[in-house]
């Protein structure tokens, strides 16, 4: 019984063990991503994430998420896409969907491609969240339908929402009153989301 007691200590021991080197690596090639992803050297970038080494820590779905943001980056839009494809099935839990339907309507939304986002809504729509996909939907009416119905909503307390959901707020402001072919209000909003980004720089 001791014996097997000792066993199972050590078992224990190894997993653990394993998992926090594990975890280092991870942690040490992640920093290095961000460091090339800061310096634009993409063709190393991209060679790290298909090597051996980062194959043998990494699951699919981190290295093509890493990959994902260096496509955005160089605005490598067929290449994109393709990665979007392939990410939006691979992820599993909510939260992991969550997140990169999210990446997905923001890269489309702003592209102001129709078909994709039409597509992205869809696969929000079987999430059960009403919050995301309220957004999405305004969002959309905005950036799609180039509609100005939701103005007043974003116009209300606008002085006490934080600097970031103002400086994005503003910017949807100044598109929707440029949909309404109110050339004053949407230069006055685009100046206040400049304006909001450029502080919250210091």
């Amino acid at each position: 019984m001791r014996n097997i007691l000792v066993l199972i200590g050590i078992i224990v021991f190894v997993a653990v063990l394993i998992s926090f080197v594990l975890q280092f690596l991870r942690n040490s090639k992640q920093k290095q991503f961000m460091y090339l992803l800061q310096n634009n050297e993409f063709d190393t970038l991209y060679k790290k994430i298909d090597s051996f080494y980062t194959k043998s820590i990494f699951p699919e779905y981190n290295r093509e998420y890493v990959r994902l943001n260096a496509l955005i980056m160089q605005d490598r839009k067929e290449e994109i896409d393709a990665t979007f494809d392939k990410l939006i099935p691979m992820a599993k839990d909510k939260n992991a969907k969550i997140d990169i339907l999210d990446k997905a309507f923001g890269y489309y939304v702003y592209d102001e491609n129709q078909e994709k986002c039409d597509q992205i809504i869809k696969e929000i729509e079987k999430l059960d969240d009403e919050k995301m996909l309220k957004y999405a939907n305004m969002m959309y009416d905005i950036m799609i339908l180039k509609k100005s119905n939701h103005i007043k909503e974003l116009e209300k307390d606008f002085d006490k929402q934080p600097v970031m959901q103002r400086a994005t707020n503003a910017y949807l402001l100044s598109v929707q009153y440029k949909n309404k072919g109110n050339e004053e209000k949407a230069q006055y909003y685009e100046n206040v989301s400049k304006s909001l980004v450029e502080g919250s720089k210091g």
